[in-house]
């Protein structure tokens, strides 16, 4: 008896079942159906059915899927209007900005549009490294651990992080000071994970300063091969505490990549100690260029630690630790987290930029 070809099944939010297609084909091209969510503007899912393959451990998401289809719940439909609601040239990009061929002729055609590059009159906040060796090592590994901030700027931020206010898992109900943060939790009945500055880049002249410091946007011009466009700052605490997997994937500490653009760097710069302990960041080595398709197509970019192990093996994993005021730069299309803090809390600051803003950064 011939197999009999998988069928494809989209579950809506009500529960309802269509069935798309059957089909033996290793891999069809992406399908975006358009569904309507009561009145409010349609939600499109997009699909990629691929090969079978049956056996334990064969779910479809794991190894080559016979589908990638999700069984979208209401709060995934939301989630993906996010996508939408920033206009088609931006669900263009987050469609077809995953593959490196339609990525780099991006970039390319960025380059020719770009002029002289423009000058950066502030100071340098950071100290001194070879800019050609940064971008290098992004581009070849996706990651550059050389940077570091003048001491000086570390305790100008610190300052401002024990004054200004931040929020509560980015809840805008959960005000508070740092130092105030058992008080407020005991209040609330309640044990924050992060502590958000909300709009630090507007608040803070010394984290603007940064954004613009000349160090910072050579390397970024010189990876992005034009000129950089912030699109995004921010500045948060990861608190030690308890958490489980679905929080911890929530407050973004398991392995996901960002797509902010066809090209996209970021800064990142610890505030306090860190070491094994206090959430370091972990970077996968070149995923930024050689991602599994199957990663490439699924509209879920995070992934659990055993399929990081399993797709891109344990000695490409980057653990970065060092003192308050050690710097990173990584492209965000590779695999990154930052693990949850087992003892002492962590601050840091982050900048990213890319070749246009499409009005999904953020500056909380």
């Amino acid at each position: 008896m011939g197999r009999v070809a998988p069928k494809t099944y989209s579950r809506f939010p009500s529960g309802r079942h269509i069935l798309l297609k059957e089909t033996r084909s290793p891999l069809l091209p992406l399908v975006i159906l358009p569904v309507r969510r009561g009145l409010a503007a349609p939600v499109y899912q997009v699909v990629c059915l691929c090969k079978h393959r049956s056996g334990p451990g064969k779910g479809h998401m794991e190894g080559w899927p016979w589908m990638n289809l999700f069984a979208l719940t209401a709060e995934s439909y939301s989630r993906s209007y996010r996508y939408l609601k920033h206009g088609p040239s931006h669900f263009l990009m987050y469609l077809l900005g995953r593959f490196n061929v339609v990525r780099s002729l991006m970039v390319w055609l960025h380059s020719l549009r770009t002029t002289e590059a423009s000058k950066a009159d502030g100071p340098v906040l950071t100290q001194i490294v070879d800019i050609e060796e940064a971008a290098r090592a992004v581009r070849q590994d996706g990651f550059y651990a050389g940077l570091k901030l003048r001491p000086e700027i570390v305790e100008q931020l610190l300052a401002f992080s024990s004054m200004a206010t931040c929020f509560g898992d980015s809840n805008l109900n959960f005000p508070f000071r740092y130092l105030d943060r058992e008080l407020v939790e005991r209040q609330c009945g309640r044990q924050f994970k992060l502590g958000n500055y909300n709009y630090a880049l507007q608040a803070s002249p010394v984290l603007q300063g940064l954004a613009s410091d000349p160090q910072l946007l050579a390397i970024a011009r010189k990876y992005l091969r034009s000129e950089p466009v912030l699109i995004g700052a921010r500045m948060w605490w990861s608190f030690a505490c308890s958490a489980d997997s679905k929080q911890q994937m929530k407050s973004g500490q398991v392995f996901h990549y960002d797509l902010d653009g066809y090209r996209a760097i970021a800064f990142f710069f610890y505030l306090t100690d860190v070491g094994p302990s206090n959430g370091p960041h972990i970077y996968v080595r070149g995923s930024h260029v050689k991602k599994l398709l199957s990663h490439k197509v699924s509209l879920y970019k995070g992934r659990d630690e055993a399929q990081i192990n399993s797709a891109y093996g344990l000695k490409d994993q980057v653990m970065c630790c060092g003192p308050a005021g050690t710097g990173f730069a990584e492209d965000i299309f590779g695999f990154h987290r930052g693990l949850h803090p087992e003892t002492g809390d962590r601050l840091i600051v982050q900048l990213r930029y890319g070749l246009r803003d499409y009005g999904t950064g953020r500056h909380d």
